[in-house]
């Protein structure tokens, strides 16, 4: 039966409904960094002889599993779908968030080795303490109005810049200020995939830096969006310590984690 099964490339839009299905139901918290290298990748349905679509992956820059999903009637099979799906373009590894439980399962029964990427944050309602607070003021930014304000951010904006250019809507750019001055940016993308998550992310100018900025432009981002209804997560590299204490500081925990397994 597992020989009449399909797997063909197909256009984002094809699975589309059955990643967003997937991710929303399980709750899986996830960032707008693991959203774009989904939405990047080459996508693929896998489909029986019906042409019915049970399940779905996708690659990335040819060597990266970034999904893979089987619907629970095709199941009993997805060992063998996935020992398959190895099989296409140059996969050597599978990037992986661990509140994908189907996925993350299917990866670790055969791996050479693996590697902690990131941490993916939740926010709750704790947040900066009162002796920590700051006086900030956050405003939107106009990408063009500001553009010699937004060059003291160095190159963290330049993705976010060009998704506004290029009229991606859900990103927004924010200009935080202390006492007049100029301390930082705050980012929030808004879900592509996972539409009730937010992503927030910040930047604190050198000179401001290790004096709790980073917490309270986190704060004030994680109540823009708490106001909105999202969910608010932040994602920062495994090993960058001083990020995951200000999200902490913020009233974060890091429930998820994204992993690399290699084949």
């Amino acid at each position: 039966m597992i020989n009449t099964i399909r797997f063909t490339q197909c256009k984002w839009e094809d699975i589309r409904p059955f990643v967003i299905e997937y991710f929303t139901s399980n709750n899986a918290v996830v960032d707008s960094f693991w959203e774009a290298h989904v939405l990047e990748s080459n996508h693929y349905k896998i489909t029986n002889t019906d042409g019915e679509i049970v399940g779905f992956f996708a690659i990335h820059k040819e060597s990266t599993i970034t999904l893979f999903h089987v619907l629970p009637h095709y199941a009993s099979q997805s060992q063998e779908l996935f020992v398959r799906s190895k099989k296409y373009e140059n996969v050597a590894n599978a990037m992986v968030p661990t509140s994908d439980e189907f996925f993350l399962s299917h990866c670790l029964d055969s791996f050479t080795r693996i590697e902690k990427q990131a941490y993916f944050a939740l926010y709750t309602d704790n947040g900066v303490t009162q002796e920590r607070k700051k006086t900030l003021e956050l405003r939107l930014a106009d990408i063009d109005a500001d553009k010699e304000i937004l060059k003291l951010s160095g190159d963290f904006l330049d993705h976010s810049i060009e998704q506004i250019s290029n009229n991606e809507c859900g990103v927004e750019i924010y200009i935080a200020q202390h006492d007049g001055n100029i301390v930082g940016f705050g980012v929030v993308d808004y879900g592509r995939i996972t539409k009730d998550i937010a992503s927030i992310g910040m930047y604190v100018c050198e000179q401001y830096r290790m004096q709790g900025f980073a917490a309270n432009i986190l704060e004030h981002l994680k109540l823009i969006c708490f106001e909105k209804s999202f969910r608010v997560v932040s994602g920062c590299w495994y090993y960058n310590h001083n990020s995951k204490k200000s999200m902490e500081a913020a009233g974060a925990y890091s429930k998820t984690r994204l992993v690399r397994f290699y084949f």
